[in-house]
């Protein structure tokens, strides 16, 4: 006589269909989020190669530690130079280093430079710029910046 294990069907039959409803879940799951994050990816993968483009000059300005007024007293050593500053960017004529009115700037690629306009914990961005110009006026002197990359 067989026994009661014998009896047993070797496949539970609900068991698998179980299994076949979480692999189809699994899979639509799968599928949605790669769907989610293909658009994205080019842009992360961008990012990323600028960050190792501008590496080179953020190491370089964080070792001169040059500011505003470095640049001031000794024009000459400041020009061609990276430098990581916090700036406000409120429209283009109105751009200055940690909010402070009297020390403006003039971009010379203002569009490609994110707005920031301060907030209630915040007044300024860092953002790696590279001074090409310094002049001096009689009412407030003015740096021209190119403008980098920003780190906000």
């Amino acid at each position: 006589m067989e026994s009661e294990e014998e009896k047993l069907p070797i496949i539970k039959w609900e068991t698998v269909g179980k299994f076949n409803v979480y692999l189809f879940l699994m899979l639509v799951v799968c599928a949605l989020l790669y769907y989610w994050i293909k658009p994205i990816l080019p842009a992360f993968t961008e990012r990323r190669e600028r960050m190792e483009e501008i590496k080179p000059l953020r190491t370089e300005a964080k070792a001169l530690l040059l500011t505003y007024e470095k640049a001031l007293e000794n024009p000459s050593a400041a020009i061609d130079k990276p430098v990581l500053w916090c700036v406000q960017n409120r429209e283009e004529h109105a751009v200055s280093v940690g909010g402070a009115e009297r020390k403006r700037l003039k971009v010379l690629n203002y569009p490609a430079m994110p707005l920031f306009l301060g907030s209630k914990h915040s007044a300024c961005a860092e953002m790696l710029l590279v001074v090409t110009e310094i002049s001096k006026t009689d009412t407030l002197p003015l740096i021209t910046v190119k403008f980098m990359e920003s780190f906000q």
